[in-house]
Formats: structure tokens, sequence, C-alpha cells
């Protein structure tokens, strides 16, 4: 591979990070939505974070990916900057807007995992109530039950 293809695949892949951050940005939004409905489906949420895992997978191998051929084309870059000025100038703006969606994406997480905490401790709390619902009922009916047995009695026959 020439020199040029190598920036080439450096370019494609900073714009394939971009847009799967974008997606991820639309994940997070997403799974906002569904942390702070009490009613939304827990399949669905389950969903989007396997989802999410996948893509954060694939910018995994993208990092590891750019970051070999990058080493690989290093001197070559720092060597003849005024022959490659114009994508130099390209990876950096992408690296900008990579950059700026992975802050994005790091305040959306810090997020929904405060309304995940929140929906959990939401939960909790309503499992709570409900097993303490269920035992005062099952105390009625024990109290209750026992207002209903006669004790066996005695009748004395002398008069």
């Amino acid at each position: 591979m020439q020199d040029r293809e190598y920036i080439t695949v450096l370019i494609q892949s900073l714009e394939k990070k971009k847009a799967i951050l974008d997606i991820i940005i639309d994940k997070n939004k997403e799974q906002g939505v569904l942390f702070a409905n009490e009613d939304s489906d827990p399949d669905r949420l389950e969903e989007n974070i396997q989802e999410k895992n996948d893509l954060i997978n694939q910018l995994g191998k993208l990092d590891d990916g750019f970051q070999q051929i990058y080493d690989r084309i290093k001197l070559v870059l720092q060597q003849q900057k005024e022959s490659y000025q114009e994508e130099i100038r390209m990876m950096k703006q992408l690296i900008t807007e990579v950059t700026d969606r992975s802050a994005t994406v790091q305040a959306q997480e810090q997020r929904n995992r405060d309304l995940a905490l929140k929906r959990f401790s939401s939960v909790k709390g309503n499992i709570r109530q409900a097993r303490a619902s269920n035992q005062v009922a099952s105390q009625y009916y024990k109290s209750m039950s026992k207002l209903n047995v006669v004790d066996s009695q005695f009748m004395d026959k002398k008069k």
C-alpha cells in the first residue's frame, strides 16, 4: 500500500468512528427515555444495551486498526507534512469531531447512570412495599382465621 492509501484508510476510519458515535448518541437518548419511563419495556432496554455494546466493540476494532495503520505511517506524516497538509488538516478536524462526540457520549452515560439508579431504587421501593403489603395481608388472614376457630367446650352436666 502506498502512503496516500494509508492516509485515506485513516480518514475513513475516523469517519466511521464519527458515524458510530452518532448512533451511540441516539441509542443513549433512547436509553434515557426508557429509564425515565416507568412503564418502559425491560426487553427493549436490554436490546438497546446490547446494540450499544456491539457498537462499542466496533469502535474498539476501529481504534485498534487506526493505531496500527498510524504507527506504520507516523514517520512519513511527520517528515512530509507539506505533502499531506490537506489530509492532516482533515484528520485533525475529524479527530476534533470524534472527541466532541465522545464527550457527549460520556455525559449521556452519566445522566443515564443516574436515571438508572433512580429507577432501580424506585423499583426496589415498590418491591419492598409489595412485600410489606403481602406480609400485612398474610397476618390479617391468620388473625381472622383464629377468630373463627371455636375452642373446644366442656359442658358441666352436674346441676
